[in-house]
Formats: structure tokens, sequence, C-alpha cells
């Protein structure tokens, strides 16, 4: 068994009053985000350029993390293990101006294609925080295009594991290491540029951490930095104390373990007492052997994503809302795997992980209930080629679903879920930089579950592979009618996602949901993603509603 408690450390501080240091709380948030800003503009990938597949975040000297811009919930408080990961390996050995380069699922990454650039910030000649960001790069070797594969068993097949090294050293990029990168990845252009873009991101958050420190002072933008966690954690507490302590319970299931295999059970108990969280992963299944193990690190963003979901929303992301909350995941678990156990869609299972511990938390506390949201998080990775270089490329794509529908109204039709943020490609942008063209991309009326509120709407996207075979892996959840999204107080459930692959010559086949496969031209794949579940019995549906529903088409499923 292992059990993970996160404590705060003590430091006198000097005294900052009350404006000063909402002053400085908000600049250091706005530091995050102007980062990400930077990256974006920057990016040369479009699963980082136009659909946010990235974090950036500001970390104490200590590498806890302190301020987040809020971009994808997967990697929220989930860097600061890079951090201490390259604290502990780098101890002595840190110089101003270095960058460090990570994506070790054990060593505190999440799967391999999220690599981490994290730069060591300066003030004077002191070590004062860091700089991180963390992107979704779309290959970095293994034996898939996209680095991932249901079908994988180990993590050596992923992809190119980067324990914490140095991609720059003293303010010089490190050609030893971009040359084993672009030796053992299919896009160098992508990857190395995107690196490029994680690196000057991180350099704008050295250079303003640098500007506030010059106006304000060190000690004090120190001081704030530490009290932020403080805050945070205070604020989460009297969250908790303000609602009833009490148990909680859920359980929830994944298709398979990647492989065809049995289904794999998620499962959180809960317990509030005073202003302590306690939270027992222990009832999920032993790790897979497929790629749907989650890493401590994407497991510890699940807890600070539900958590703040459901007790604190309106707060800011640091780790000090962890100090509230006492885990029990042991080792061994598909939630807690240990190496070297494959990971690359270990967000799948993330995202079971995040709908069963709200239906946990909110067991616990049923006026917080809603419908569960599709948690099928389909992704298409696709080793093309570029139609205007030529170039060999590859496209990562993500579909999403309709969310589940609350006691204040309807789902959301057709939006990336729970730890996912990211939006759909747009078709231009597919057809501009892929061998493929977009043929569909529309809301499934009727996959919605229904109720006094419906669920919102999945969808429906069909690509067609041009020119030449093309090596594809595609994978969803949720393909079974058993583990579709639930509903709440009395609520229908959602319909399930399919996916189904048509020949050249028209034939349409059901396929396996999870597939690695080469794709011929003239093949088209369509996936059809669950709806959201609904919200009270259908009969108290206002007919004003009804009258909509049906006037826009939204109710028949074909």
């Amino acid at each position: 068994m292992t059990t993970f408690t996160e404590h705060p450390a003590t430091a006198l501080e000097p005294e900052v009053d009350t404006v000063t240091f909402e002053v400085l709380s908000s600049a250091l948030t706005s530091i995050a985000e102007e980062m990400g800003v930077v990256l974006k503009r920057s990016s040369y990938s479009p699963i980082i350029r136009d659909m946010d597949d990235f974090s950036c975040a500001l970390f104490t000297a200590d590498g806890d993390l302190v301020a987040q811009a809020d971009y994808i919930p997967a990697q929220l408080g989930a860097m600061s293990l890079v951090v201490k990961a390259i604290i502990e390996r780098w101890d002595g050995r840190i110089s101003d101006g270095d960058a460090f380069i990570c994506n070790h699922p054990f060593l505190g990454a999440m799967h391999l294609p999220d690599i981490n650039v994290v730069t060591p910030i300066y003030v004077d000649g002191t070590l004062s925080g860091w700089s991180g960001t963390a992107a979704h790069h779309i290959d970095v070797g293994g034996v898939n295009p996209g680095s991932e594969g249901p079908e994988l068993e180990d993590i050596f097949a992923e992809g190119l594991i980067l324990p914490p090294v140095r991609l720059s050293i003293a303010g010089v990029e490190n050609p030893d290491v971009i040359s084993i990168i672009t030796d053992n990845i299919r896009d160098p252009l992508s990857t190395v540029s995107d690196l490029r873009a994680q690196r000057a991101a991180c350099v704008l958050g050295y250079q303003r951490l640098n500007e506030l420190a010059g106006q304000y002072g060190l000690d004090v933008v120190g001081s704030v930095m530490r009290r932020n966690l403080d805050v945070v954690e205070l604020a989460v507490r009297n969250a908790l104390l303000d609602l009833p302590d009490g148990e909680g319970e859920a359980e929830g299931f994944l298709d398979d373990d990647g492989l065809d295999g049995p289904p794999t059970r998620i499962h959180a108990k809960v317990r509030k007492t005073g202003d302590t969280l306690y939270i027992d992963l222990s009832g999920s299944s032993a790790q897979v052997r497929g790629a749907m193990n989650v890493p401590w690190a994407s497991a510890r963003a699940g807890i600070v994503y539900a958590v703040r979901a459901v007790v604190a929303p309106d707060l800011g992301s640091n780790d000090g809302l962890l100090r509230a909350v006492d885990i029990n995941a042991p080792l061994g678990s598909v939630l807690n795997p240990m190496a070297p156990a494959a990971v690359s869609i270990r967000h799948n299972t993330c995202q079971r992980f995040a709908d069963t511990l709200i239906r946990a938390l909110t067991d616990m506390w049923p006026e917080a209930a809603g419908g569960s949201s599709t948690v099928s998080f389909f992704c298409m990775n696709v080793g093309s080629t570029s139609p205007v270089t030529g170039r060999p490329t590859v496209m990562a794509d993500v579909v999403g679903g309709g969310t589940g529908a609350t006691c204040e109204g309807d789902g959301l039709d057709g939006v990336d879920t729970y730890m996912s943020n990211v939006g759909v490609m747009p078709a231009e942008v597919v057809e501009t930089n892929y061998r493929i063209r977009i043929l569909r991309n529309e809301f499934v009326p009727g996959s919605q579950g229904t109720g006094r509120f419906n669920g919102g709407l999945g969808l429906r996207r069909e690509y067609e592979i041009l020119e030449h075979p093309q090596r594809a892996t595609f994978y969803a959840e949720q393909t079974k009618a058993g583990f579709a999204p639930a509903g709440a107080a009395g609520g229908g459930s959602g319909q399930p996602t399919r996916i189904t692959l048509i020949s050249p010559d028209g034939t349409e086949t059901m396929v396996k949901t999870k597939t690695s496969t080469t794709l011929h031209p003239g093949t088209i794949v369509r996936v059809e993603t669950a709806g959201g579940g609904g919200f009270g019995p259908d009969a108290e549906r206002s007919e004003a509603a009804r009258e909509s529903d049906e006037r826009n088409g939204l109710l028949s499923f074909p």
C-alpha cells in the first residue's frame, strides 16, 4: 500500500499587505497565461497551435506549483513532479540559462508525447523559482506514428524516453540531445520546433518573474509564491468545512485492458471528516497488459481536477490543494502502475477516473450531482505526408462528445470533457497539413441522454485517407451500452460510441475500438461519440424545450 500525503513547508516570511499579495498573486497567474500565448503562437504543430494541448506554470525554488494557466486539466498539478525530479537528479549542478527536458512517466511525467521543458529562474544569482511547460508532441518515435498504441505492452515500445536532461546548457541549445531526438522520431521538424517554442515560453516566465522581483523585491515575491500555497490550502479546507461529513463511493469500467481483455475497473471511495478529504483508490484493477495504465502524475492531476470541480470550482490551481487531501493509491494498480508498464493511451483511463471520482464525491454530496459526460476520448493518429512539401508528418486528432446535464440546464454539445480541453482540429488544417480529407463534422442527434434537462450531443466525424497507404492508430472508450454516460436524478443514459470503417468499395464494418492498422486510399474512418447523460425524469422536461428539440431534429438516433 502506498499513501501520499503532502504537507506545507515553513519559513520566516516578510510582511506583505493584502493588496500587494493580491496584485502579485494575479501577476503570477498572468505570467503563466502569457507563457501560454507565446507557446501557442510560436508552435509548429496543430495539436498545440490549434488544439491547445499544452500547459504553462510557475514553481517555487523547491518545485511546488504556485500558478498555472488553465489549458489542459489533465496536466493540473502534474508538472511539479517533473520539477522535483529535476532537482533531485541535478541538485548542485543547475546553472542560470539551463533548460531541462523530461517525458519519463515514472519520473513525474505523463505519457511520452507530453514533453516537459522546464527552466530554473535566477534572480541576482539566486535560484528563485522555475518556469515550466508541458506540451503534446505529435510523435516521439516508437512502434506507431503518434507514439501511442493500445496493443503495446511496455513503455519501451511507445517511443523515446527522456529522463531529466539538459535541453540547453547555460543558454546554449544542447546539440547532443537535439540529435538524439531528431534521429528517433518521424517528424523532427515539428517536434524540435515545438520544443524551441516551449523553451521560449519558459524564457518569458524567467523574464517576467525577474521584472516582478525588480519592482517589489525578491523576498516579497518569494513570500507571495509560498503564501499562495497556504491560501489555496486554507480555501480548500474552509470549503470542506462548509460541506457535511460523510462517505461516498463509485465505480466505472473501461471497455477492456487495451488488448481485448476483460473490462478494467476504476473504483473510488471517499470520506470527508472536518477539513480533510480522504480518497481511497485501492478498489481499482491491478495494472493491465495494454497501454491503459495511468502514471501517478496523471492520477494526481485527476484528483486535483475532481476536487477542484466539486469542492472549490472558483479556486486557482496549485499544490496547496493536495495538502487537504489524503490519498491511498496502491503501487501496481492501473492508477499507479510500476515500470515498465505501457501508458500511452492512459488518457482514456484518466477520463473514466475523473467521472468515477466525481460520482463518488457527489454520492457523498448529492446536491452537486449531474449526468455523466462522455469519456470516449476518440483519438486518431495517422502517419501521413504533407501535401505541400511531401515530407513525412503525423496527424494527431481528438474528438469530444456531450457533457452531462445538471440541475441547471442541458449539457454542452460536442466538446472535450472532464480532464481534456482540446479543440477539434479544423478541417482546413487537416487537409492543408496531411493527405487526409474531413468529409463530415457534425452533431449526432439522439446521442444524448434525455431528462428534465438533456445531455449534450456527441460528434460524428469522418476521415478519408488520400493518395497512399497510411499507418493509423485510433481508439475510443464507452463503446458498450452498459458503460455509456449515465444520467442523474432519473435522467437517461447517453448512447455509446461507435467506430465504422468504410472500405473504398463502400462496405461498412464495425471495427475494434482500439486499433493500429494500415489504411488504404479511399478508406473512411467514421466515429460517432457518446452524448452526455440526462438529469431528472424525462416527464419533467418543459414543453418549450421539447418543441425546440423536435424543431431542431435533436432526438432521432440513426
